[in-house]
């Protein structure tokens, strides 16, 4: 049937409960101090005096810090000799305020994760995990997906999920938007999970249902060649194609082109970065000019333009579209050297200028970002309400990521390494 899992994939949907139902609404902090952290020289907006730290333990391995900026918690994914498990920490003292119980972690190439994502007033973390389960040396190993839901509100030091989402398959890749949807890659299907109740509907690559609205022929092959879903929005899913990106029944990008944008320039085509909420999506247009990408949010349910900006990339298409993951917060949308105002849809770019160097952003907290100019990396901070870059003293570490208002440096606790919290100031 299109659009939907069949039942012969065996889809398994377990209901749980946390150790206390996971509805506690203000749950309490743990009395235990997190660890301190070193006083590292941080931009301004974060205080190096209260930092807090995260290293391993007794044969466990943090990694993947994100932040569930409701519950304002700071989440790592743990991994060990009993599977992996998810720590929530209090993202301004450390303390911690709930640990899930660990669950398999199946052989993979991809690593389970921790995703954030909020639906019907409700925020929920989601542990991820993919690939084939022990080899006895009789029977082919399973292979299987896992998402294990908790309520970012839970408490506890042994929370069950509320809810495991289970296939029967590996998946090559998966990502979340902020409105309660995770999607699974597996072969030339793509799934799209509902956290809320675990409901699901799978899009194989050749599915009638996701043809565009119109013919779209190209001088050589068609849009319909490699159509894979990418995101979903308010008027169904979105999809990439060749050349092209549409939602079936709605719109397609071919008439929403930005003035001054192509759909194809020699072996640069059109090709959708990201969705952050289903209400806006990036995409990166080739333009004539092989040094400049025309960078455009789009609004999901129509696919009109909210706003564009083009960028000159000295040259390089190494920050064009492929490969790109965006960052976002709260307001903004980062990829590359361009930023976007998702409440706006104003973008700015910030590749070299005759007056300034290319400054790569990678992280941002309310109205500021934080990269890196030049090809000495001096680190660097940016008002993105005024698009002022500034330079940072010498010595300040740029943070990796802000998780629910706090910095943090550093992604993993293997070879000997912390992962570094710092509140804001």
């Amino acid at each position: 049937m299109t659009g939907v899992l069949a039942a012969a994939c065996a889809v398994v949907v377990l209901a749980g409960c946390g150790s206390d139902g996971g509805r506690t609404s203000a749950p309490p902090v743990s009395s235990s101090a997190a660890p301190s952290a070193p006083r590292e020289p941080l931009p301004a907006e974060f205080d190096a005096a209260r930092g807090w730290s995260i290293s391993a333990e007794q044969d466990v391995e943090f990694a993947r810090p994100t932040g569930a900026p409701e519950a304002r918690l700071l989440l790592v994914r743990a991994s060990g000799p009993d599977g992996v498990h998810v720590v929530a920490h209090d993202a301004v003292t450390g303390a911690v305020r709930w640990r899930s119980l660990p669950v398999p972690e199946p052989e993979g190439d991809l690593d389970s994760t921790v995703f954030v994502t909020s639906d019907g007033g409700r925020e929920y973390a989601v542990l991820a995990t993919t690939g084939t389960g022990a080899d006895n040396g009789v029977d082919k190993p399973a292979r299987s997906t896992h998402l294990y839901v908790y309520g970012t509100d839970s408490s506890g030091t042994a929370v069950t999920p509320e809810r495991e989402v289970s296939l029967p398959v590996a998946s090559g890749d998966y990502w979340a938007q902020t409105d309660g949807r995770v999607f699974l890659e597996h072969g030339d299907t793509v799934t799209v999970v509902r956290v809320a109740d675990g409901s699901m509907t799978s899009y194989p690559e050749d599915d009638a249902g996701l043809r565009p609205p119109k013919e779209c022929p190209h001088a050589i092959g068609s849009c319909t060649d490699r159509m894979a879903v990418v995101a979903a929005t308010a008027s169904g899913p979105l999809v990439q194609g060749f050349q092209s990106f549409w939602v079936p029944g709605a719109w397609i990008s071919d008439d929403v082109k930005p003035a001054g944008a192509s759909s194809n320039e020699g072996f640069r085509n059109v090709e959708v970065v990201g969705s952050p909420d289903g209400q806006s999506v990036l995409a990166g247009w080739p333009t004539e000019d092989p040094t400049e990408w025309l960078w455009a949010l789009h609004d999901g349910a129509t696919g009109q333009v909210r706003g564009s900006v083009k960028c000159d990339l000295d040259g390089g298409t190494a920050h064009g579209p492929s490969g790109l993951e965006p960052v976002v917060s709260d307001h903004h949308l980062l990829a590359g050297y361009v930023a976007f105002d998702l409440s706006t849809g104003q973008g700015q770019c910030f590749a070299e200028t005759p007056d300034r160097r290319a400054i790569e952003l990678t992280a941002v907290g309310g109205d500021t970002a934080y990269g890196a100019a030049g090809s000495d990396d001096t680190p660097v901070s940016v008002s993105l309400s005024t698009g002022r870059a500034t330079p940072l003293p010498d010595g300040t570490k740029v943070p990796d990521g802000v998780a629910a208002g706090s910095a943090y440096l550093g992604t993993a606790t293997d070879g000997g390494e912390s992962i570094l919290v710092y509140p804001p100031a």
